[in-house]
């Protein structure tokens, strides 16, 4: 199987889930209690990874959610949409690119937005680097300060570009893949090019649903989120078509790149049979000259000649020169 390299995937052992609450406060962030959501002096991100239904339900009760609306987070693979839900909430679902052990795939986040009760909660089966690394951002006193939408605006440009870091690899993983069809075609570069046209894939259909929630957003069809940010949105629906047209772009690279696997078998093919026929024609005439003295006929005056050995064996000698003519000419030796 093929190894995507290290430092994209999450090698770190599995974390302990639980429900994060964040709120800024006195310019900072502080980790709080998910029944202060309900009446927040400032903006919270309350964050969930892998809950359970109990955990779930807690969540439904606090934040008054329809529960089945959560369980949509844990129960199906959504494509990324835009969900309304009754109430002062909007629900996006974003993919993100997911990394475990030696696979990189998409997860949907699950973004329910609440620009009445001030706070955004993120919910996901599966922990999304990106995600994690915004949570460690030392700008992200600047992105908490600025409300629920802008937050999103931040959140979603995370994802992206975690897409652009695991694209910017792939590349690499691309040129590796052609030098070693041009110098060593085997067939494990096959299995490396349909592992990789996998992810692209993957990568391809979620993020052009991605461009269409943000479209959602850039046209103000998500009641939750403020209409003077989703100007913001322009720049992360190029950047996601960007995404797509290089997704796109790398597949057919390496669809070219498969043909010319199977044009350098096919020439190795070739080349191989060429030197067995090659081979082959140096033993075949002497082959036949021996075979025509070894028969056993009473009628065959070289037989009794005193010079036939050596005829015989000159005229191998002689055929075998011509032969040799025959392929220089042809520039097969």
């Amino acid at each position: 199987m093929y190894h995507f390299p290290k430092n994209f995937i999450n090698k770190t052992n599995k974390a302990k889930y639980m429900i994060t609450t964040m709120e800024y406060k006195d310019e900072k962030i502080v980790k709080d209690d998910l029944k202060d959501i309900t009446s927040p002096k400032t903006f919270n991100w309350v964050d969930v990874v892998e809950p359970t239904k109990e955990e779930l339900k807690t969540i439904a009760s606090i934040t008054k959610i329809p529960i089945h609306h959560l369980h949509m987070a844990v129960e199906e693979e959504e494509r990324p949409k835009v969900v309304e839900i009754d109430g002062p909430f909007s629900l996006l679902i974003f993919g993100a690119p997911s990394f475990e052990e030696d696979e990189i795939t998409t997860t949907p986040v699950f973004m329910y937005i609440s620009k009445q009760h001030n706070y955004i909660i993120t919910i996901r089966k599966r922990d999304a680097k990106s995600i994690s690394k915004l949570k460690n951002s030392e700008k992200i006193n600047s992105f908490f300060d600025k409300g629920p939408s802008y937050f999103t605006y931040r959140l979603m440009d995370a994802i992206l570009s975690a897409y652009f870091d695991v694209l910017d690899d792939v590349e690499d993983i691309i040129d590796k893949i052609e030098d070693k069809v041009l110098k060593e075609p085997d067939i494990h570069i096959v299995e490396k090019i349909f592992e990789t046209k996998k992810t692209l894939i993957y990568f391809t259909k979620t993020m052009t649903a991605n461009r269409e929630v943000i479209s959602s957003i850039e046209r103000g069809y998500v009641h939750e989120i403020d209409k003077r940010r989703a100007p913001q949105f322009i720049a992360l629906y190029n950047d996601t078509v960007q995404l797509v047209d290089m997704s796109t772009t790398f597949r057919e690279i390496l669809t070219g790149t498969l043909d010319t696997y199977l044009s350098s078998v096919s020439n190795n093919l070739n080349h191989i049979m060429k030197t067995l026929t090659v081979g082959a024609s140096f033993v075949l005439i002497p082959t036949l000259i021996a075979s025509v003295y070894g028969m056993n006929f009473k009628v065959m005056p070289e037989l009794y000649w005193k010079y036939g050995y050596v005829f015989s064996i000159g005229l191998m000698v002689v055929s075998s020169f011509a032969i040799w003519l025959f392929f220089k000419k042809k520039k097969w030796v």
